[in-house]
């Protein structure tokens, strides 16, 4: 069968969206699949990149409240004129791109990367499928449209959705959000505290904020400080240099590990006792994969939120309201044995298994069929290649 060329449209919005492009690539490729990851913003202009990356960040940064409002401007009017502007004067530029990619398949992985390529395959009228993988515990307005031949979400639970936008069930699959190391749990919490040099006996907290380091590190450690035990507690920063300057510079009861960005981020995870973070979607799939209770800490407005509230209501999460919260929800969840234990169980039900490998089997057997029926209506057999005169 001859395999065609699968095209991933990414966003460089923290580490989470390209991660997920990259453990992809690896699956469709095992099953011979030509694939490639394109930047959307990257793709349109390098400059416009920048701008929209530099802004999203200042956002999220110094007005994430501005954030919440947008994300929710653009839940509530996913078809406004304003979006429909923006998606006009991008349309060509994302064509040209696609004529120069030959692509077949087209899997998105970002709400605004799905709006855009549909709106270049309906103003076009291109023959590509699109995927459109959702990487938060939601299924954003602008991730629907009758483009999208099918959709890969974070759980089953999330099948109301089709239900919501009156959309056929069977294509949504809830395969989860794919995360690089799927046989994490081949070692135990204490195995992977002796490889990665780390006090076995000691309660460990990971404190995280996806790859761009947002998570509010400072406070959370000087939150920690009213805790009375010593803890053996891992900062991973990701890009986020300043923030690793800060904690390296600060005094502390507790043993304190900063990292910037690691390779190492889930096996981490599966030693610690506990993580806090900010409920970024695929840093939280990392953690039920995991089965590592999670405290979350000031979520961003939007989807983080949203993650947040699907994992408390799945027994999965607990949340912090304000930084005093956090010694006390720690003192539950790590010694409270009945609900550390239940908080786990609640991970195990929910994490995603194999996650990419069922995204890449949907794809196959999708491209299969449809192959199958090209060849019925025109078999090779019977065209007939004229004679040269």
């Amino acid at each position: 069968m001859n395999k065609r060329k699968v095209v991933i449209f990414s966003v460089s919005f923290g580490n989470g969206h390209n991660q997920v492009s990259n453990v992809l690539i690896k699956q469709l490729k095992a099953k011979h699949y030509d694939v490639e990851v394109v930047d959307t913003f990257d793709a349109i202009n390098k400059l416009f990149h920048k701008v929209v990356l530099d802004s999203y960040l200042h956002l999220l940064r110094f007005r994430p409240t501005l954030w919440g409002k947008l994300y929710q401007y653009s839940e509530e009017h996913p078809d406004s004129i304003f979006l429909k502007q923006f998606n006009a004067f991008l349309t060509n530029k994302l064509y040209r791109t696609l004529q120069g990619k030959c692509a077949n398949i087209i899997i998105t992985t970002h709400p605004i990367a799905t709006t855009l390529l549909a709106n270049v395959i309906r103003k076009k009228q291109l023959p590509i499928r699109l995927y459109a993988l959702l990487t938060d515990f939601a299924v954003h307005p602008m991730s629907v449209h009758p483009e999208v031949d099918r959709y890969f979400i974070a759980s089953e639970h999330l099948l109301y959705y089709a239900n919501l936008y009156k959309l056929d069930e069977q294509k949504f699959h809830p395969t989860g959000i794919p995360t690089f190391k799927e046989n994490i749990q081949s070692y135990s919490k204490t195995e992977w505290r002796k490889k990665l040099h780390l006090n076995e006996k000691m309660k460990t907290i990971l404190v995280a904020g996806g790859g761009v380091g947002l998570a509010k590190f400072t406070k959370i450690l000087s939150g920690l400080e009213a805790y009375q035990e010593k803890l053996q507690v891992i900062c991973v920063t990701g890009d986020n240099k300043r923030a690793k300057l800060k904690i390296e510079q600060m005094q502390s009861k507790h043993h304190i590990r900063v990292l910037g960005f690691t390779n190492l981020f889930m096996e981490y995870l599966k030693a610690s006792d506990v993580i806090i973070s900010k409920a970024g979607g695929v840093t939280m799939s990392e953690a039920l994969v995991c089965e590592t209770p999670i405290l979350i800490f000031q979520p961003l407005p939007g989807q983080e939120e949203q993650n947040s509230q699907f994992l408390m209501n799945y027994g999965a999460a607990i949340k912090a309201e304000v930084l005093e919260e956090i010694p006390v929800l720690l003192e539950r969840i790590i010694f409270n044995k009945y609900y550390n234990k239940m908080m786990q169980e609640n991970a195990h039900k929910l994490k995603p298994n194999n996650a990419a490998t069922a995204i890449s089997n949907v794809i196959e057997t999708i491209d299969a069929r449809e192959q199958k029926i090209t060849n019925e209506i025109y078999p090779l057999e019977k065209i007939r290649v004229p004679s040269p005169s």
